[in-house]
């Protein structure tokens, strides 16, 4: 099993460097990074963070690993898979070794280091000072052996990462396995689903291939059609001829009821005279007892004549029975004949759409063997594409064998690769062992001169962090007095932008002034002409006093009544006009005071924004003056911090220079090897590049495979869809033929039960016309006797009345079927009134058999002959049905068995193409797992060589970046000298340039400041021209007031 995925935090790769310093046990577990535990290796499932990646792979195959493997019994095809992941564990384990050793070497390392510490203090206290010579070669060995340090630290945390890179693989591994072992239960499934859909599918079409190759010729159709064509004129025929028939059926149903209204009236006349028998009889009886003597010879006779009648009426009773069971058959007949109109226009109908049915089957049929054709063809393709299938297939059995030797080859390189590792980590094992040695000797010696290299790394650490502080202070300062130019420029388009409005403002001011003094003439003017009006009013008054007195006086009453009227109407125009001017006046005062209090608002508001505005850029200077005092210290400590640095560097610089001679020892011995290990990538690079050539060969054909089946994929469905078509319009053809077969069952039936009835009927007939013929001969011995034939009568008429009972029962028995079937109410209404049309002629019929039995006779053999002639009719028309059902029951069979042949053919091709297109998806399949397996070989030779180069590359980076890092110390030394230099510079211009701001904002301030006191002057002004105006305009309304008050 392989180990789960390691996610962990960020910010763990860079805390790794510094984790060497933790002690631990060689024995103890592997804990990748002590710090970061908290944080630590994450599970991806449940995303609990643990503390190792062991307990990390403990806690995923105790918990999430009994699940996956109840899914993996009995899948030996992902073999592979499991030994590439336990190839990668092996290696995983491997690394954790070489980890745990060399954390064990580096944890000896600082014990020894920690005891020659000791050993180097108690030897200071003892002895004195040591050789320069002996304190040059010491710290000669101290930057070796730190160099080694720091490579065997760079060498601890690659094996890390790959340690991480290759667990992450692995889950990667696991998870992708369990994904396609679901997918693989989810693709049995759907074939399962699908070798069973086939199979259905197959029967469907070898049923439609038997459907097709029995299909009928072009000169069968022909005679079809004709048929058809026959049949649909015959069935016209027939059609014209019943319509016919009903119309002189409704023609002799007339003239029964004319006929019936005639006998009516005679049984009414009968009547009449039965009413006047008995004076007859008085008469009749005078006459008998004179010829008593007669009547007694006569009596005789009587007494047989009686007996003759019993009898005549015993068998009359019988034949009126006998011809209501008559009127009854032929009620039945008559529903039968409605029955069957309606069966044969059903027929009809559904004989045209079964031609048309017919019609459609024939142009499908062509387009079926069109596309039979086609499928021919293709199949014929088809096979031709799988005979060169099967020769590239084996073409690529032959190349899988030789790739599968060439991975064997490669195998076997990398084993060597590995054994070539080995060797290389037993070496570095001896150099520890000898470096220990050396350590041993020269870490007494070389401990102060560590501490000394530490405390001026960290003074130059800490001062060239100082210098990015203060380089980023001095940016946000120059950005903040950016900001604040921007800010200040802002402020000037505002104030800019308050004076225009102000001017504005005081134009409109002005304007309103104007306006108010012309206000101020017009009111002058008003209170002269009130002036006026006062002194007109007192005029007035003396006129009117006069004008009592002469009233008084009783001198030119009409002239004095006129004039008054004259001048109260001349007053009344005036008083008009006044209000008027007055009122006109009055709205444009108040539109005027709207429009100046508006206009006072809008300059209050800009008062304050200038006020606020002013503020700010106070509080903005003052924060200005902060900053550039503030930053003049910071200068000045600047300059006292870069002396000292300068210093610090200078002995750097020193300590570098020792430095470099070694590293370019190391440097030599490091290109040899990369140029060793070069030529060794160089040939593996080019057996890659061939395997990566037959791949993409290989790829390119995977893909032209895939494009062929997804072609013949879209051709299965196309079939599917005809087959599917085909199959629904058999099953309705099916239900049609169902359908006919069941009406054609009913109309036989029908046809035997109407020939047995017209059979009775015949004989009835006979024995009717036979009774008629004795009854006629009685008939004419009975008229003597009046007094028999009355009794007759009323016998007569109490079988009517039962007939009448029963024919009501009929009706309601009627009306009940109506209700039953109330989608058939037109027809059952049709029949019952030729039912009760039939029940007059009845007893039309009944009444004139009273009267002449003759006629019903006539009537009788007219009736059978009618009935002949449409037995005949109908029998010829059955025959002519029976031929027309048996032809299309043969033209049935017939495109059955050709459809049949068809769907049979058609299944035999979807099973070719089923087993092909199988065929194909198995190779595919190999395919696919073959490419998967070559991939992943691939994969692991390319991270194989991927890694060599990164180990490579990554000593390349480290020579190049300490050569590069020395050069950036001296370049970023010069460049700090330079950068100070500029700063002072642009220090001192920015503080005359603040100097210079500030003057001009204190002056600018000062302006604003006149300006908003004369503004506010201005404002006060106003508010004391508006107190006056509102002053003036309440005292002339009151006067105007008061002037209407007068003149009412």
């Amino acid at each position: 099993f392989a180990p789960p995925f390691l996610f962990q935090t960020p910010g763990r790769v860079g805390s790794q460097g510094s984790d060497s310093d933790s002690s631990a046990a060689p024995g103890n577990a592997v804990d990748v990074n002590n710090e970061g535990s908290s944080e630590g290796f994450i599970c991806p499932l449940c995303m609990k963070s643990h503390g190792s990646a062991e307990e990390l792979f403990k806690h995923y195959e105790a918990v999430h690993n009994s699940g996956i493997d109840s899914t993996r019994g009995g899948e030996g095809h992902l073999s592979p898979e499991r030994d590439e992941v336990s190839l990668l564990r092996q290696e995983v384990q491997d690394l954790q070794a070489s980890l745990k050793e060399e954390r064990w070497y580096s944890e000896e390392l600082k014990k020894e280091l920690e005891k020659l510490q000791g050993q180097r203090q108690q030897d200071s206290k003892s002895d004195g000072l040591t050789t320069s010579t002996s304190t040059e070669s010491l710290e000669r060995q101290l930057e070796e052996i730190q160099v080694e340090n720091f490579n065997i630290k760079q060498m601890k945390d690659l094996f890390e990462q790959k340690a991480a890179q290759l667990s992450t693989e692995i889950v990667d591994l696991k998870a992708k396995y369990d994904e396609e072992i679901s997918l693989r239960e989810g693709a049995e499934q759907k074939m399962t689903n699908l070798t069973q859909e086939l199979l259905k599918e197959r029967t469907t079409i070898e049923d439609l291939k038997t459907e097709l190759l029995q299909r009928p010729g072009v000169e069968d159709v022909a005679v079809l059609k004709k048929e058809l064509v026959q049949v649909q004129t015959l069935m016209d025929k027939m059609t014209l001829e019943r319509e016919r028939e009903s119309e002189k059926l409704k023609d002799e149903c007339k003239h029964l009821q004319a006929e019936q209204a005639n006998s009516e009236a005679t049984i009414n006349q009968l009547k009449a005279e039965l009413a006047k028998g008995p004076q007859e009889v008085a008469v009749y009886v005078q006459e008998l007892q004179k010829l008593q003597s007669s009547v007694k010879e006569l009596e005789q006779k009587n007494q047989s004549l009686t007996e003759k009648l019993l009898k005549k009426e015993q068998e009359y009773s019988q034949l009126e029975e006998k011809h209501n069971e008559i009127s009854v058959s032929k009620k039945n007949v008559q529903a039968s004949f409605h029955q069957k109109d309606l069966d044969c226009q059903q027929l009809q109908a559904k004989l045209s759409a079964s031609e048309a049915s017919i019609q459609r089957l024939q142009a499908e049929l062509g387009e079926k063997g069109e596309a039979g054709q086609k499928l021919k063809e293709e199949l014929s393709e088809v096979e031709t594409k799988y005979q060169h299938l099967k020769a590239e297939c084996k073409q690529l059995q032959q190349q899988r064998e030789e790739k599968e030797q060439h991975g064997l080859q490669l195998q076997s390189e990398l084993s060597q690769l590995h054994s070539k590792l080995l060797e290389a980590e037993r070496q570095l094992g001896e150099a520890h062992g000898r470096l220990k040695e050396q350590r041993q000797l020269s870490s007494e010696k070389l401990m102060d001169k560590e501490q000394q290299v530490a405390d001026l790394q960290l003074k130059l650490s800490r001062a060239e962090e100082q210098l990015k502080e203060k380089v980023a202070n001095s940016t946000e300062l120059q950005h903040q007095l950016d900001k604040a130019k921007q800010q200040h420029q802002e402020q000037q388009t505002l104030q800019q932008n308050t004076t225009s409005k102000l001017r504005e403002a005081q134009n409109d001011l002005e304007q309103v002034l104007r306006q108010i003094g012309d206000k101020d003439q017009k009111i002058q003017n008003l209170e002269a002409l009130l002036q006026k009006s006062k002194e007109n009013i007192s005029l007035l008054e003396k006129e009117r006093e006069d004008l009592y007195a002469k009233i008084q006086a009783g001198e030119g009453e009409t002239a004095v009544l006129n004039q008054l009227q004259e001048k109260n109407h001349a007053l009344q125009i005036q008083v008009t006009q006044l209000t008027e001017k007055l009122k006109n006046q009055s709205e444009s005062h108040k539109q005027a005071q709207e429009n100046l209090h508006e206009q006072v608002q809008e300059q209050k508001a800009h008062l304050r924004a200038a006020q606020d505005r002013v503020l700010s850029l106070e509080a903005n200077i003052t924060e200005l003056s902060s900053q550039l005092n503030e930053s003049k210290e910071k200068v000045s400590q600047l300059d006292v911090q870069v002396k000292a640095k300068t210093e610090l560097l200078l002995s750097a610089e020193a300590s570098k220079a020792a430095q470099r001679a070694d590293l370019q020892n190391h440097l030599d011995t490091a290109q040899h090897a990369l140029q060793d290990k070069q030529q060794e990538l160089n040939k593996v690079s080019v057996q890659l590049d061939q395997v990566t050539a037959k791949l993409n060969d290989k790829q390119e054909y995977c893909a032209q495979l895939e494009a062929n089946l997804k072609d013949y994929k879209e051709q299965h469905l196309y079939l599917e869809q005809k087959t599917e078509e085909l199959e629904g319009q058999l099953k309705k053809l099916e239900a049609d033929v169902l359908d006919a077969k069941a009406s054609k069952e009913q109309a036989l039936q029908e046809l035997q039960q109407q020939r047995q009835q017209s059979t009775e009927l015949d004989l009835r007939i006979a024995e009717l016309s036979k009774q008629l013929e004795a009854e006629r001969e009685a008939m004419s011995s009975s008229k003597l006797d009046l007094q028999k034939k009355s009794e007759a009568l009323e016998q007569a008429k109490q079988h009517i009345s039962k007939q009448e009972e029963e024919n009501t029962s009929l009706k309601h028995n009627l009306e009940k079927s109506s209700q039953d079937t109330s989608k058939q109410l037109k027809e059952l209404d049709c029949k019952v009134q030729a039912a009760t049309s039939e029940l007059q002629q009845v007893k039309s019929e009944k009444d004139t058999l009273l009267k002449d039995l003759t006629a019903t006779k006539e009537k009788l053999s007219k009736s059978s002959e009618n009935f002949k002639k449409r037995k005949e009719e109908l029998e010829k028309e059955i025959e002519k049905g029976k031929a027309a059902v048996a032809e299309m029951e043969k033209s049935y069979q017939e495109v059955k068995q050709q459809l049949q042949v068809q769907t049979e053919s058609v299944a035999k091709e979807r099973n070719e193409l089923k087993n092909s297109l199988e065929k194909k998806e198995g190779i595919s399949k190999q395919l696919s797992i073959e490419l998967d397996s070559t991939r992943a070989q691939v994969l692991e030779i390319q991270g194989l060589l991927k890694e060599k180069e990164n180990s490579e590359q990554h000593l390349q980076g480290k020579l190049r970046e300490v050569k590069e890092s020395f050069e950036q110390k001296k370049k970023h030394s010069e460049t700090l000298q330079a950068e100070l230099k500029t700063a002072l510079l642009e220090k001192a211009e920015l503080e005359n340039k603040l100097q210079q701001q500030t003057i001009l904002s204190a002056q600018e301030l000062k302006a604003e400041k006149g300006k908003l006191a004369d503004l506010q002057k201005t404002h006060e002004k106003n508010k004391e021209n508006m107190e006056k105006l509102q002053l003036d305009l309440y005292g002339k309304e009151s006067e105007l007031l008061a002037t209407r008050q007068d003149l009412k």
